[in-house]
């Protein structure tokens, strides 16, 4: 199990409780071969080490991520009690993001130094992760979304975080931008191809969120995440 630091800020318990409240999200953003994304250590993410029994949680955002980080990790390790006291990003950390107003936000050295096996979670394109990586070293789980539903939650978040910085965001400029392909981690469909595209890899788990929510479903997709899971850590689980 990964080595975490528990946070239970005053700050995030607040922030949990009043919705309404907008935090400070404003991260700078840059253009990467043709992908809008938050500023990010993308060279050293390139030449990035991974491990054999990593796992990574990729996903086009507002497509199920934070479900199927905690499904995975609770299959990986069933510590309920961790998993109901420190923050999810801090034992399943966001790669792209590093930024020291955020004390769970720490970047490509902060995971180089994490034990195995290591959960992470990016956004990425899949030709822009590790090149280990996309190489086949490392377990990848992606989770696709119906695009409406993503259209919709994707707007809302950026609401809440107050629009990237922009005055006057509205839903249509949203779209505009997930349709043309220049918003953010856009195209949506290339995204989802390239994972994809290699779903019968060894070493990927495609989900789709509406099959993993979807009960009698689910259950399937559940014993495919413990098959993709480091063998040493397979749980046996019986399902009807």
């Amino acid at each position: 199990m990964s080595e975490c630091k528990e946070v239970k800020t005053d700050e995030l318990i607040e922030r949990k409780d009043n919705t309404d409240e907008k935090p400070a999200f404003h991260f700078e953003r840059m253009v990467h071969r043709g992908v809008a994304m938050f500023k990010c250590e993308i060279d050293d993410i390139e030449r990035m080490d991974t491990r054999e029994d990593d796992i990574w949680v990729c996903s086009f955002s507002r497509s199920g991520t934070t479900m199927t980080q905690e499904m995975t990790y609770l299959v990986q390790t069933l510590d309920f009690q961790t998993a109901r006291t420190v923050y999810l990003d801090d034992r399943f950390p966001y790669l792209e993001l590093n930024d020291d107003r955020f004390p769970f936000y720490r970047g490509v050295k902060y995971i180089d130094q994490m034990k195995s096996p290591r959960m992470i979670k990016s956004h990425l394109h899949h030709f822009l992760l590790p090149i280990q990586l996309q190489k086949g070293k490392g377990r990848i789980i992606y989770i696709a979304r119906n695009p409406k539903d993503i259209a919709t939650s994707f707007f809302r978040l950026i609401q809440w975080m107050g629009g990237f910085n922009r005055i006057g965001y509205t839903f249509d400029n949203f779209v505009d931008t997930f349709v043309n392909g220049t918003g953010h981690n856009c195209p949506w469909p290339r995204h989802v191809l390239e994972f994809w595209e290699r779903r019968n890899d060894k070493n990927v788990l495609f989900l789709k969120y509406e099959e993993v929510v979807h009960v009698s479903i689910g259950n399937k997709m559940h014993r495919g995440v413990v098959e993709c899971l480091p063998s040493s850590s397979y749980i046996v689980l019986t399902y009807p």
